[in-house]
């Protein structure tokens, strides 16, 4: 079990638009060189977190810049900026579990609370961390 990586790379990309949109022009080439992804994969997270007023991109010339104060922004923010529906599915269950089976008929039953409480958990936590505790970790190992 993990987290999507979108998460992460979203992240990667709102800690260098803080630390350098004022230095360049953040585009999402640029960002796909910083974060060894493609320049298509980087625009739908941008336009995630632009949709959720998290950052805002300039049409026609580029350059993305924070829409948000890092101390304000958590983790679970970009989170759901980009998975909207991400708590519901945080842990899978199989698809196919057997309905003539005793325990593949209850299995949905029995996980569904500890999965919500899980994800629940992980919520709280997310909440607890923003993007200022990111960047100030950033710059105190550069």
């Amino acid at each position: 079990m993990r987290l999507n990586t979108k998460c992460s790379i979203a992240l990667h990309c709102l800690i260098f638009i803080a630390q350098y949109e004022e230095k360049v022009k953040v585009t999402s080439e640029l960002l796909a060189k910083s974060t060894g992804c493609n320049s298509a994969a980087i625009r739908s997270i941008l336009n995630a977190l632009q949709k959720a007023n998290i950052i805002s991109v300039v049409r026609g010339v580029g350059g993305a810049h924070l829409q948000c104060i890092p101390s304000e922004l958590t983790l679970w923010e970009v989170y759901h900026a980009l998975e909207p529906e991400g708590l519901e599915h945080f842990i899978g269950l199989h698809p196919n579990p057997s309905d003539h089976c005793p325990v593949g008929s209850r299995i949905e039953s029995v996980l569904k609370e500890p999965y919500r409480k899980i994800g629940q958990a992980v919520k709280q936590q997310m909440e607890n961390i923003t993007l200022q505790q990111l960047l100030d970790h950033y710059n105190a190992i550069s």
